[in-house]
């Protein structure tokens, strides 16, 4: 299963990607890995694949969220593989 985690607006100035991408491997552990990253005009992204014997994708989806929002970046989108439009991590949590 794959998560797309999207910022569509820029980072505060003492947070950088890599932080969001540290962040998201601590709650994933051995559940997951972020396995690409990208910039561009719109914002920018990461991309999060789950292990296939993990928990349910919208347990892993409130995980994330909690541990977004915890850092004050409740506006990240997060999207499953299968949707259209994502959903703010505040929205999980």
């Amino acid at each position: 299963m794959f998560i797309e985690v999207i910022g569509r607006r820029p980072l505060p100035g003492d947070v950088d990607r890599d932080d969001v991408e540290d962040l998201l491997a601590e709650v994933l552990g051995a559940d997951g890995e972020v396995t690409g990253a990208g910039t561009g005009s719109t914002g920018w992204h990461l991309d999060v694949e789950l292990e296939p014997s993990t928990a349910p994708p919208q347990e892993m989806l409130r995980r994330l969220a909690v541990a977004l929002v915890g850092q004050q970046l409740g506006w990240v989108i997060l999207r499953l593989e299968h949707e259209t439009a994502g959903r703010a991590a505040a929205e999980f949590s």
